[in-house]
C-alpha cells in the first residue's frame, strides 16, 4: 500500500485545485520558508481525521480555509483527497478488493466537516477505524513534523507507549476495551436501577396484598348498599307514581268546567263576526273617498308647480342666448390668428427642403468611399491572417516536434531505467530460497495439532463437569425461589389478617379512653373460640371499660357506643363454676403459663357440652323433667347450654352460630400459626443460601479451569493460525516467484524492443525539426512587407470614417428642424379646424333656445279653468267622507261593549286553565323525580321490575333508609380503599416476574463482558510484550548505525503490561550521560530516527512523512540518515519536506512549492533520474 497523489482545493495557501503525485518511493518536497511546504503534511494529518486547530498551526478548523491574499477573495470552503495504492491488500475488511483507495474530507465555513471513502460520505470513526493497525493516523509516528522529534524524545512515558501500541497493533484492542468498558458501566447501572426498582416493587406488593383484603370487603358492603339503594328507588318510584294518579284526576274535573265555558264563548263570537264585517265596509268606504281626495289634491299642486317652472325656465333661456352671442365673437377672432401661424409654417418648410436633400447627398457619397475603404482592408486583413496562420502553424509544428524530441528521450530513459530494474530483480529473485522455510513451518504445524486435540479432551471434561454443577446450582436456585415464594405467600396472609384484626380492634365510634372489645380479653383457643364469637355476636360485640366504674360510665353515657353493652371491670371473674364456659376458659388459661385470663361473669351462667347432639340431650334432660336430679342441678345454676360449635340455646330460646370461621379470635390463632411457619420457612432459606453458595463457589472454580484450558487452546490455535498464515504466505510468495520471474523475462524483452524503436524515432523527429525552422525565416520576411501595407489602409479607412461622422451630424440637425416646422404646421391646422367646428355647435345651440322660449310665453288661461274645476270637486268628496266617518263611530261603540263580556267569559276560562296548568307541572314534576329514578337504576344496571318481585310487602321508606345509611358507615369507616388492588396486585406480580428475568439476563450480560475484557487484556499483554521486545532489539541494532557506536534501549515503567509507560535512555559513542535530555538536538533527532526508523522495521506504515528533521543535523548525519531512508524505502515510501541539498539528491523524484503571486502555492514537479538523463543527453 503506498499513497500515489493528494488533491487539494482551498487548503490553506493553496487555493487553487492542485493535485501533487507520488510516483516513486522518496519525493521530496523543496522550496523557500513560507511557501506552503509544511501545508502538504497539515493536509495528510487533516484528512486522517485531526480535530485539534491548534495541531494543525491555528486556533479554529476553519483557519484551514484559504482567507485570502492581496488580489484573491476567501473561498467558502476547502477539500483534500489521498489516492492510495491498495494493489496490496494491506487495507482489510470491506475495502480489501479494491486496487485504488480514496479518502476525502472536506470543511465548509460554518465548520461543517465530512468524509468520503471512494466517493461515499462516512464517518471520522470510519476512517480513523480504517487504518487501526496500519501505523497511520493523525499523531501517529508516520507523521513526524518540525519540532516534533525533539517533543518524541522527551515525551511522557505515556505518549511514548502509544507509538508501540500502533506498532503492535493493539490500538484497535484499546478501542473495543473502551466501548466493552462502556458497555459494562452501562450494564451495571441499569442493575443498579432494577435492583431499586425491584425492592420498590416488592414493598408495593407488600402494600397492595393488605390493600386487596380490604378491597373485598369494601366490595361486599358496597353490593349490599346498591342491593338497598335499589329498593329504596323503587319505594320512591311507587310513592311518586301514587302522587301522579291522584292529580290527573282533579286535572280532568277542571278540564270538564273550561269545556263549557269555551261552548258559551264561541256563541258570542258569531254576533261579534258579524259587527266587525260592517265595520271593515265602512272603513273601505272611507279608505276610498280618502284616495280620491288624495288624487284631487295631487292635480291641484301639479298645475301650480307647472305655472311656477315656467317664468323659472324663460329667464334662464334668456340668460343663455346673451352668453352664446358673447362666445361666438371670440372665437371669430381665434380662428383668424390660426389661420395667419398656419401661412407662415407653410413657408418656412419649403424653404428647408433643398437644403435637407443637398446633405442627404453628400452624405451618401462619403458613406460609399468608405465601405470601398473598408472592404479592401478587410482584404488585405484577410490576406495577412492567412500568412500569419501559416507562420504560426510552422511555429507551432517547431514546437510540437521539440516536444515530441523532448517526451521520446523521456521514453527512452524510463525505458533504460526499467530495463536495470527488471535485471535487477530478477537477480534478486533468483537468490530467494522458500522450500526450507516450508518445511520448518509444516513439521511445527504438525507438533501444534497433537497438542491442540489434547487440549480440547481436557476441554470437553470441564465443559461436563461445569454443566453437572451448573445443573446443582439451578436446582438450589429453584428450590430457593419456591421456598421463597411460599414466604412471601405467607407473609402476604399474615399481613391480610393483621390488617382485618387491626381493623376489628378500632373504637371508632367511642371517644372514651380504655375502651376495649371483648374478644381482646381472651386468648386463642382453636376449640372454644366458635362458640365464644358466636355468644359475642348475640351481645353486639361488647366492649370492656377496665378503667372506669358504673357512675363513670353513666356520666359520660354520651360519649359510649349506641346499641352495645359496656362491661366494667367488676363484670369478670377468675373463679368459675364446674362444666361452665368460663370454667373451661380459666382451666385452658391456667395450662397456658405465659397467659393470664378473665372472664366475664355471665359465662358461669353457660353450660357448655361436648357436641351439638348431646346440647340437645341435656337441654331435654335438664330443662324439661324434673325427675333426673343431674339434669335439674344444671338447671338450677345455669341459664343456657351452648357446644363447641356455637349453638346456643335455653328452655325457651335456641341461637343458631353465624358464619364465624373469619371472627376476631380464629384470625388471632391463624396469626399465631402462620408466625411460626414463618419462622420455620426463614430457617429453611438460609440453609439453602448456604448451599447455593458452596455450589457457586464449587462452580466458579470449575469455571476458571475451563476459562484457563480455553485461553491455552486458544493460544495453540492462535499459533497454529499463525503458522498457517506464514506458510500460506510462503507458498504463496513461491508461486508468485515464478509466475514474476516469467513475467520480467516477457516484459524485458518488450522494454528492448522498445528502446530500439525509440532510438529511430527521435532520429525522424530531428531530420523534420531542421526542415521546419528553415521555412519560418522564410515567412518572417514576408509578415514585415504585409504588416507595412496594413498600415497604410488602416489610416485611409480612418480618415473616411471621420468624414462619415461629421456629415451624419450636420444631416441629423436639418432633419431635427424640419421635423419641428411639421410639428408646427400640423398643430395650426388641427386648432383651425376644431374653432370652425365650435362656431357651427354655437350657432345650432341658438336656435335651439330661441325656439324654447316661444313655447314658454303660450296663453295661461287654459291652466286657470282646470285648477277652478279641481277644487270644487275635492269638497265634494270631503262631504261624503264626514258621513261615513260617523257610521264608523257608531259600530265601533257596540262592538266595544260586546268585547267586554267576551273578555270577561275567556277570563274565566284562562284561570281555570291556569289550574290545570298547575296540575300539569306538579305531575310532570312527579313524572321528572320517576324518570330519574329509573335512570338512577339503569345506571346501576338495576331493573325496577326485578326489584319490585323481590321486594318485600312490608317495606317503608324510612326504615330502609337508615339500612342504607348504617351501609354506607360502615363502608365510611373503611376509609380510603384502594379497589384495583386485586388487579394491581396481579399486575405488579407479573412485572415483578418480568424484572426477575431482567436482573437474571443482565447479570449474565455483565459477566459476558467481563470475560472478553479479560480476553482483550490478555492479547493486548501478549502483544505489546512481543511488540517492545522486537523494537527494542531494533533500536539497539540501528542506534550504533547511525551514530557509528554508542548504545540505546527502551525501558517499562511499571510491571502492568497495560498500564505501564515506556521511556528511552540513549548514549552517544564516548559519553556516558544521565538522561536522554542531555543530548544535543541533533543527537536527539538521530536518536527520535533511530526509534521511529525500529518501529517501522516492526509494522511499516504504508509511507512516512518527515518535515525538515534533518535541520539539526551536520553534513556527516544527513549521510547516515539519507543512508537510513535509502535503505527502509525498499519497504516504506518516503516523503519529506528538506532544505539540505544531500538530503535533495537522494530523492527519486522533487516537487517544489513556489509562491510566485503573493499568498497562492503552486506546485512544480521533476523526475531526478530523468532531468540527469536528459541533461547527459
Amino acid at each position: 500500500m503506498r499513497l500515489k497523489k493528494i488533491k487539494l482545493a482551498g487548503f490553506k495557501s493553496f487555493v487553487e485545485p492542485t493535485t501533487i503525485p507520488f510516483p516513486g518511493e522518496m519525493t521530496a518536497i523543496v522550496g523557500p520558508n513560507g511557501c506552503g511546504k509544511s501545508n502538504v503534511i497539515d493536509a495528510v494529518r487533516w484528512v486522517l481525521g485531526e480535530s485539534s486547530a491548534k495541531n494543525l498551526r491555528g486556533d479554529a478548523m476553519t483557519d484551514v480555509i484559504f482567507n485570502g491574499s492581496s488580489s484573491r477573495k476567501p473561498v467558502g470552503q476547502c477539500s483534500v483527497e489521498l489516492v492510495f495504492d491498495n494493489s496490496a491488500g494491506r487495507i482489510a475488511g470491506e475495502f480489501a478488493n479494491y486496487n485504488e483507495l480514496s479518502v476525502k474530507r472536506l470543511v465548509t465555513r460554518d465548520a461543517t466537516s465530512t468524509y468520503f471513502l471512494n466517493g461515499t460520505k462516512c464517518r471520522r470513526r470510519d476512517v480513523t477505524d480504517l487504518f487501526l493497525g496500519t501505523g497511520l493516523g493523525p499523531r501517529s509516528y508516520a507523521i513526524i513534523e518540525q519540532g516534533m522529534i525533539s517533543r518524541l524524545i522527551e515525551s511522557k512515558p505515556q505518549d511514548l507507549r502509544v507509538f508501540i501500541e500502533e506498532a503492535a497493533g493493539i490500538s484497535k484492542y484499546k478501542e473495543r476495551r473502551r466501548e466493552t468498558e462502556n458497555r459494562i458501566r452501562h450494564t451495571q447501572d441499569n442493575l443498579e436501577r432494577l435492583n431499586d426498582v425491584r425492592d420498590e416493587l416488592g414493598k408495593q406488593l407488600e402494600k397492595l396484598q393488605r390493600q386487596a383484603a380490604a378491597a373485598t370487603r369494601y366490595k361486599t358492603l358496597r353490593a349490599q348498599a346498591r342491593e338497598l339503594k335499589g329498593q329504596l328507588a323503587a319505594l320512591r318510584f311507587l310513592k311518586n307514581s301514587e302522587h301522579i294518579e291522584a292529580l290527573q284526576k282533579q286535572q280532568q274535573a277542571l278540564q270538564l268546567e273550561v269545556d263549557d265555558l269555551v261552548a258559551r264563548l264561541q256563541g258570542d263570537e258569531a254576533g261579534l263576526e258579524s259587527y266587525k264585517t260592517k265595520q271593515l265596509e265602512t272603513k273601505q268606504t272611507i279608505d276610498d273617498l280618502q284616495q280620491q281626495l288624495f288624487t284631487t289634491s295631487n292635480a291641484i299642486t301639479r298645475l301650480e308647480q307647472n305655472a311656477l317652472h315656467a317664468k323659472q325656465r324663460k329667464g334662464q333661456v334668456e340668460q343663455e342666448l346673451a352668453r352664446i352671442s358673447e362666445q361666438h365673437g371670440l372665437l371669430n377672432h381665434s380662428i383668424d390668428e390660426a389661420q395667419e401661424a398656419l401661412a407662415v409654417s407653410n413657408e418656412a418648410l419649403e424653404n428647408i427642403e433643398p437644403e435637407f436633400a443637398l446633405k442627404e447627398a453628400e452624405l451618401e457619397h462619403a458613406k460609399e468611399r468608405f465601405e470601398d475603404a473598408e472592404q479592401v482592408l478587410r482584404e488585405f486583413n484577410a490576406q495577412a491572417r492567412a500568412q500569419e496562420q501559416t507562420y504560426n502553424q510552422l511555429r507551432q509544428n517547431v514546437q510540437q516536434c521539440h516536444s515530441q524530441i523532448q517526451s521520446t528521450m523521456s521514453m527512452q530513459l524510463r525505458t533504460s531505467q526499467r530495463i536495470s530494474e527488471l535485471q535487477d530483480e530478477l537477480k534478486q529473485l533468483d537468490e530467494e530460497d522458500f522450500a526450507s522455510q516450508i518445511t520448518l513451518l509444516e513439521e511445527q504445524c504438525s507438533e501444534l495439532d497433537f497438542d491442540i486435540d489434547e487440549a480440547k479432551q481436557l476441554l470437553q471434561e470441564s465443559n461436563q463437569k461445569v454443566s453437572q454443577q451448573q445443573g446443582e446450582v439451578n436446582a438450589i436456585e429453584a428450590k430457593r425461589r419456591d421456598t421463597q415464594g411460599q414466604l412471601q405467600t405467607a407473609l402476604s396472609t399474615k399481613a391480610a389478617l393483621e390488617a382485618l384484626q387491626q381493623d376489628a380492634s378500632n373504637n371508632e365510634d367511642v371517644t372514651l379512653d380504655g375502651i376495649e372489645k371483648l374478644w381482646q380479653q381472651f386468648s386463642s383457643n382453636q376449640t372454644l373460640a366458635p362458640c365464644v364469637e358466636a355468644i359475642l355476636q348475640q351481645a353486639k360485640d361488647p366492649v370492656v371499660a377496665k378503667s372506669h366504674d358504673i357512675q363513670a360510665l353513666l356520666q359520660n353515657h354520651a360519649y359510649l357506643p349506641s346499641g352495645i353493652k359496656v362491661f366494667t371491670d367488676k363484670a369478670f371473674v377468675s373463679t368459675a363454676r364446674v362444666g361452665s364456659l368460663a370454667h373451661a376458659l380459666l382451666t385452658e388459661s391456667s395450662t397456658n403459663e405465659s397467659s393470664t385470663q378473665r372472664v366475664p361473669a355471665f359465662f358461669n351462667d353457660i353450660y357448655l357440652c361436648s357436641n351439638d347432639d348431646e346440647l340437645a340431650a341435656t337441654i331435654e334432660r335438664a330443662f324439661n323433667k324434673e325427675d333426673e336430679p343431674e339434669p335439674e342441678a344444671i338447671a338450677k345454676e345455669f341459664t343456657s347450654v351452648v357446644s363447641p360449635s356455637g349453638l346456643w340455646a335455653s328452655s325457651q330460646w335456641v341461637v343458631k352460630p353465624g358464619e364465624v370461621s373469619d371472627g376476631a379470635l380464629q384470625r388471632a390463632n391463624k396469626i399465631k400459626a402462620l408466625v411460626d411457619s414463618i419462622e420455620e420457612t426463614e430457617s429453611l432459606i438460609d440453609e439453602i443460601e448456604h448451599s447455593l453458595e458452596r455450589a457457586k463457589q464449587a462452580l466458579e472454580q470449575s469455571e476458571a479451569q475451563k476459562q484457563d484450558i480455553q485461553s491455552a487452546l486458544g493460544e495453540k490455535e492462535n499459533q497454529r493460525a499463525q503458522i498457517k498464515n506464514q506458510l500460506s504466505l510462503l507458498e504463496m510468495q513461491q508461486e508468485q516467484q515464478s509466475t514474476r520471474t516469467a513475467k520480467l523475462n516477457d516484459e524485458l524483452a518488450k522494454q528492448e524492443l522498445m528502446l530500439a524503436k525509440e532510438e529511430e524515432q527521435l532520429a525522424q523527429l530531428s531530420e523534420k525539426l531542421e526542415l521546419q525552422e528553415a521555412q519560418i525565416l522564410e515567412h518572417e520576411v514576408h509578415i514585415d512587407d504585409v504588416n507595412a501595407k496594413r498600415d497604410a489602409n488602416e489610416r485611409t479607412a480612418s480618415e473616411l470614417r471621420a468624414l462619415v461622422d461629421t456629415l451624419t451630424s450636420q444631416n441629423h440637425e436639418l432633419a431635427l428642424k424640419k421635423q419641428q416646422l411639421e410639428n408646427h404646421q400640423n398643430l395650426y391646422s388641427q386648432q383651425v379646424t376644431r374653432n370652425l367646428q365650435q362656431r357651427e355647435e354655437y350657432i345650432k345651440n341658438k336656435e335651439r333656445l330661441q325656439e324654447e322660449l316661444t313655447q314658454l310665453t303660450s296663453p295661461e288661461e287654459i291652466q286657470e279653468a282646470e285648477l277652478q274645476s279641481l277644487l270644487e270637486n275635492k269638497a265634494e268628496l270631503e262631504q261624503l267622507k264626514s258621513a261615513k266617518q260617523s257610521s264608523l263611530e257608531d259600530i265601533e261603540q257596540w262592538l266595544r261593549e260586546a268585547e267586554k263580556g267576551h273578555q270577561a267569559l275567556g277570563k274565566d276560562i284562562q284561570t281555570r286553565q291556569t289550574n290545570i296548568d298547575k296540575l300539569n307541572i306538579d305531575i310532570e314534576g312527579y313524572r321528572v323525580r320517576a324518570n330519574t329514578i329509573l335512570e338512577q337504576l339503569d345506571e346501576t344496571q338495576q331493573s325496577l321490575k326485578s326489584i319490585l318481585e323481590t321486594l318485600p310487602e312490608d317495606a317503608e321508606e324510612k326504615r330502609w333508609q337508615e339500612d342504607l345509611e348504617k351501609t354506607q358507615a360502615n363502608l365510611q369507616r373503611l376509609g380510603a380503599v384502594n379497589l384495583a388492588a386485586v388487579e394491581e396486585y396481579e399486575t405488579q406480580s407479573e412485572r415483578k416476574s418480568h424484572l426477575d428475568t431482567q436482573h437474571n439476563d443482565l447479570t449474565e450480560a455483565l459477566e459476558t463482558l467481563q470475560s472478553a475484557i479479560r480476553k482483550i487484556d490478555k492479547e493486548t499483554r501478549s502483544r505489546f510484550s512481543t511488540t517492545f521486545e522486537q523494537v527494542n532489539e531494533d533500536l539497539k541494532t540501528l542506534f550504533p548505525k547511525v551514530f557509528g557506536g554508542g548504545t540505546a534501549y527502551l525501558a517499562l515503567t511499571d510491571d502492568d503490561l497495560l498500564e505501564t509507560g515506556v521511556t528511552i535512555m540513549a548514549r552517544p559513542p564516548g559519553k556516558k550521560n544521565s538522561t536522554i535530555h542531555l543530548l544535543s538536538g541533533g543527537e536527539k533527532a538521530l536518536t527520535a530516527l533511530s526509534l521511529v526508523f525500529a518501529i517501522f522495521r516492526l509494522n511499516p506504515a504504508p509511507f512516512c512523512l518527515l518535515d525538515e528533521v534533518d535541520a539539526p543535523l551536520d553534513d556527516a548525519n544527513v549521510g547516515r540518515f539519507c543512508n537510513l531512508v535509502s535503505e527502509m524505502s525498499q519497504t516504506v515510501q518516503f516523503i519529506y519536506i528538506t532544505h539540505n541539498k544531500i538530503a535533495m539528491e537522494m530523492a527519486s523524484h522533487l516537487t517544489g512549492v513556489t509562491m510566485a503571486e503573493p499568498g497562492v502555492s503552486r506546485m512544480v514537479a521533476v523526475d531526478v533520474d530523468e532531468a540527469v538523463a536528459f541533461a547527459e543527453a
